[in-house]
C-alpha cells in the first residue's frame, strides 16, 4: 500500500500512509486481517448468539469454581457453515490444567453426557444419542479468547484451529464440512490470520494448519 501511494505522490511519508489505511479501516472500505495484511470489506467480528442453556452451564461452572479460568463453546455456532448439519451437538468446556478430572466428576453428577477429552470411538460406543454432548478439554495458555456478556468464548481463529487439530473429538466436522465450515467463516468474518497462526504455534501445528487453510481459502 505504501508503494502504491508512493507512486502517486513520490513524497509521501509512512506516517502519512498509516494514517490513511486507518482512515479507511475506519470507514469499513478495508478490513485488517494481521500484521500489515488489509482486504477490502468492513471489519466484521464474531459475536455468536448464546443461548440460555449455554448461559446457565457457565454460571453453574463459575460459582463452583470462581478462581478458575474456564471457556465455553457450542459448536451450534458454526453448524450453519455445514454440508450436513448434525441433529446435536458438542458444548467444549476448557479448563485449566490440572483441574479437568474435577470439573468433569462435578459435571457427571448433574448433566448426562459429559466426557473427559473422549476419543471418537469412546463417544460413538458411550454418548447418548439425540443429545448434545458435554466435553471437558485442556485450556492452552495464551489461545485467543473474547468476552459475551461475561461468558468467556474462543475466538473465531481458535475455533478454526481446534477444528482442524482435534479430529477426536469433532470428527463430525472434519472432510468437506470443514472446507465449508472454513469457507463460510473467512467469508463472513474478518479473520485475524497472525493471531490464528500464533495460537496454532502453541499447538505446535502451525505449518500443518498454515498448509490446510491455503488448500481450502
Amino acid at each position: 500500500m505504501f508503494d502504491f501511494y508512493e507512486s502517486k505522490d513520490s513524497l509521501v511519508t509512512k506516517s502519512t500512509v498509516n494514517w490513511r489505511i486507518y482512515k479507511l479501516v475506519e470507514k469499513g472500505i478495508i478490513q485488517r486481517v494481521g500484521r500489515g495484511k488489509y482486504r477490502l470489506g468492513e471489519q466484521k467480528e464474531f459475536r455468536p448468539k448464546i443461548n440460555q442453556s449455554i448461559k446457565s452451564l457457565y454460571t453453574i461452572l463459575r460459582n463452583e469454581y470462581p478462581y478458575l479460568d474456564i471457556s465455553i463453546w457450542t459448536t451450534e455456532w458454526i453448524s450453519q457453515w455445514m454440508l450436513h448439519i448434525p441433529g446435536t451437538h458438542k458444548i467444549i468446556i476448557e479448563v485449566e490444567k490440572g483441574t479437568e478430572d474435577s470439573v468433569f466428576y462435578f459435571l457427571s453428577d448433574i448433566r448426562k453426557n459429559v466426557f473427559l477429552n473422549p476419543s471418537t470411538d469412546i463417544l460413538d460406543k458411550y454418548a447418548q444419542e439425540n443429545k448434545n454432548q458435554i466435553i471437558i478439554k485442556k485450556l492452552v495458555t495464551d489461545a485467543p479468547f473474547q468476552k459475551i456478556n461475561s461468558l468467556r468464548i474462543p475466538a473465531l481463529e481458535k475455533i478454526i484451529v481446534d477444528l482442524i487439530l482435534d479430529v477426536e473429538t469433532l470428527s463430525e466436522y472434519q472432510g468437506r464440512d470443514l472446507e465449508s465450515i472454513i469457507e463460510n467463516a473467512y467469508q463472513s468474518y474478518s479473520i485475524q490470520e497472525d493471531k490464528l497462526l500464533r495460537y496454532a504455534s502453541r499447538r505446535r501445528k502451525r505449518d500443518f494448519v498454515e498448509q490446510c487453510i491455503k488448500n481450502i481459502i
